[in-house]
């Protein structure tokens, strides 16, 4: 099996069609972990093997007219080659400079690209090299071209998937070296963050609180996953005092895995609803990993949302070794909070710090803005933050981009409230809309991930946007039917307008927002979202 003097021109076509053709595909992925699984999710993958399909019928077709000409052998080299800059094109404009969330080319996203497109090369190379050996007439090879895009879905997952196993090995050699060094940090303080919803939010206040007094390492943004804390800890050095880490999770075992390596003393629990239900099957299996964040032992500390009691302590009466338990939230007597007024301003209220009462301002608004301050400052103040510097800090607390903040632009308010896709943040949302003067406006997807409960949640958000808002704008004809009908049998008796993409309502903006006008952006799914239905 050898190939010909002309086959590595072929080749080298094949390699640049590759590499174009993994990144849409890698970009699916992308979004959840680099599960292989994506692929057949996402309808914006189905219509590009579509357009796919029918290039190659197209081309095979022309192929199969030159077949009876005496100059075939050039005619199908014109052939082939228009086949690849079709494909050139088709995928380079796959490649997206207008997605919401474009592709990042991490270290492992590059590794990844690269080590697919070698090995689809190689394989219609060994392809190739077969096709001399057994197929006399070299014009009947060029069916091996055209046909790789068809097949390129399989060597995807195959090729992908053994990528997978080497990044496991890799992620857990990082993850076993991010445990030791946090381990043999004797003096540092480790504190855990996770819930349904409000993680990163709470993790900012309590990092701005704790830096009155330490040294604090946060993880940045939401780098809540093994590699993101691994990548944070590479930071860590001897003038900390304090890290605090946001944990993240979308399956059983993730939190489980997290509390392994970072091993926390002191945990913060903000919140457990039916985020990621599809993920996780079961409320229940939602519910006991959320929980696994109690298992700091005897000398550690918890602090709990206090919505969660019923079902926090059925999960702590059952461990072995059980850590000091402290319920923080809106309705607490020791850690809460009371006498809150929002404004478009901001809001103000008295926080009570161990039964203490303390007027505050923070220009942050919504009611679980203000729970979540609770519950970082329970935690700050048990590790022996005075209360000035926490009332200062709550003072000078910033806005977490996308989570409930207010712009002013335009002539018009804007409650970018994007990030947000769970129902309890949703209900709050709309609560603290109601506290605006002027037309309320709404503009959602729907909320995702709920599994066999989200045509019932974006029901119940549907009702209660018909209390609230004086115009809706849905996005997403399919996925938005339920809040359309949640709306309707709501009473409401304003305007709903219907859009197939995010770009497609901006762009009508101009038609449909008036001045001092307040409008909610509620939940802005990724591009993967938006090819789904």
């Amino acid at each position: 099996m050898t190939l010909l003097r002309g086959d590595w021109f072929y080749i080298l076509l094949v390699f640049i069609d590759a590499f174009f053709m993994t990144r849409p595909y890698l970009y699916a992925i992308q979004q959840d972990n680099y599960r292989i699984t994506e692929i057949f999710k996402n309808k914006r993958l189905s219509l590009v093997y579509l357009i796919d399909l029918c290039a190659v019928v197209v081309f095979v077709g022309i192929w199969c007219i030159f077949y009876f000409l005496q100059t075939r052998a050039f005619w199908g080299f014109l052939t082939v080659l228009f086949f690849f800059i079709a494909e050139f094109a088709m995928y380079f404009m796959e490649d997206l400079p207008t997605r919401k969330k474009p592709l990042k080319y991490t270290k492992r996203a590059v590794r990844c690209l690269l080590f697919i497109t070698a090995m689809s090369t190689a394989t219609v190379t060994v392809a190739f090299a077969i096709g001399n050996a057994y197929i006399t007439q070299q014009y009947m090879r060029f069916l091996i071209l055209f046909f790789f895009p068809l097949v390129y879905p399989l060597m995807f997952i195959v090729f992908g998937n053994i990528s997978n196993i080497f990044e496991r090995i890799n992620n857990a050699m990082y993850s076993r070296r991010t445990a030791k060094r946090l381990a043999q940090s004797q003096n540092l303080v480790k504190i855990a963050i996770t819930g349904s919803y409000g993680k990163t939010s709470v993790k900012n206040f309590l990092s701005a609180m704790l830096q009155q007094k330490y040294n604090v390492l946060v993880t940045p943004a939401s780098y809540n996953t093994p590699m993101g804390i691994s990548k944070t800890v590479n930071g860590l050095d001897g003038t900390y005092d304090v890290f605090v880490a946001e944990f993240g999770a979308r399956r059983v075992g993730d939190i489980k895995t997290l509390m392994r390596i970072v091993k926390p003393t002191y945990t913060i629990l903000t919140g457990i609803n039916s985020q990621h239900l599809e993920t996780f099957r079961t409320q229940e299996n939602i519910t006991k990993e959320k929980c696994r964040i109690l298992g700091v032992g005897e000398e550690g500390l918890c602090v709990v949302n206090s919505k969660l009691k019923d079902s926090v302590q059925n999960q702590y009466d059952g461990l072995k070794h059980k850590p000091q338990l402290l319920y923080a939230g809106l309705n607490e007597e020791d850690f809460g909070a009371e006498n809150i007024r929002v404004t478009d301003c901001g809001s103000d209220f008295d926080i009570l710090l161990d039964g203490q009462s303390y007027y505050v301002k923070t220009p942050l608004i919504g009611t679980h803005n203000i729970e979540n301050i609770v519950l970082a400052a329970a935690m700050a103040y048990k590790l022996g933050v005075e209360v000035p510097f926490i009332l200062d800090a709550i003072e000078k607390l910033e806005p977490v981009p996308h989570r409930m903040e207010l712009i002013h632009g335009n002539g018009i308010k804007i409650i970018d409230d994007s990030f947000n896709s769970n129902p309890d943040g949703a209900r709050t949302a709309l609560e603290t809309l109601a506290l605006f003067e002027g037309r309320k406006v709404v503009m959602t997807p729907g909320l995702v991930e709920l599994g066999e409960k989200e045509d019932e949640e974006n029901y119940n958000l549907g009702l209660n946007m018909s209390a609230v808002a004086d115009l809706v704008l849905l996005i997403g004809i399919k996925r938005t039917d339920p809040i359309r009908r949640g709306l309707i049998e709501g009473g409401y008796g304003g305007e709903i307008h219907v859009y197939d993409s995010l770009k497609t309502a901006e762009d009508d903006f101009a038609n449909r927002l008036h001045m001092d006008d307040i409008l909610l952006i509620l939940n802005d799914l990724p591009d993967i979202y938006n090819e789904k239905r």
